[in-house]
């Protein structure tokens, strides 16, 4: 899984919004769903059902989700703290 797929699955599931994930992303909408329509391929079932008007998550996207987030939002936290780290005194000093 790549990790722009991974993170445009959680902005959608939490935007609710094609537009809103596109612009937080900074991607198009058509990308946005490219995106997803790949992670959806990867896994071999929607994890939203769109309609022109709604979007929401499947069952099987919120149990994804309930799976992923808490492991995305941990490795963001290490990559914050090894970034914040590798500009400290310390790092200057090898």
């Amino acid at each position: 899984m790549e990790r722009d797929e991974l993170e445009c699955f959680l902005i959608l599931a939490e935007e609710l919004h094609f537009g809103r994930t596109a612009v937080r992303m900074r991607l198009s909408r058509a990308r946005v769903s490219q995106l997803v329509q790949r992670l959806e391929r990867r896994l071999g079932a929607p994890l939203f059902e769109r309609t022109s008007r709604n979007v929401r998550l499947t069952e099987l996207g919120a149990g994804f989700r309930e799976e992923v987030e808490p492991h995305h939002r941990a490795i963001e936290r290490a990559l914050a703290r090894t970034a914040a780290a590798s500009v400290g005194p310390s790092a200057s000093a090898s």
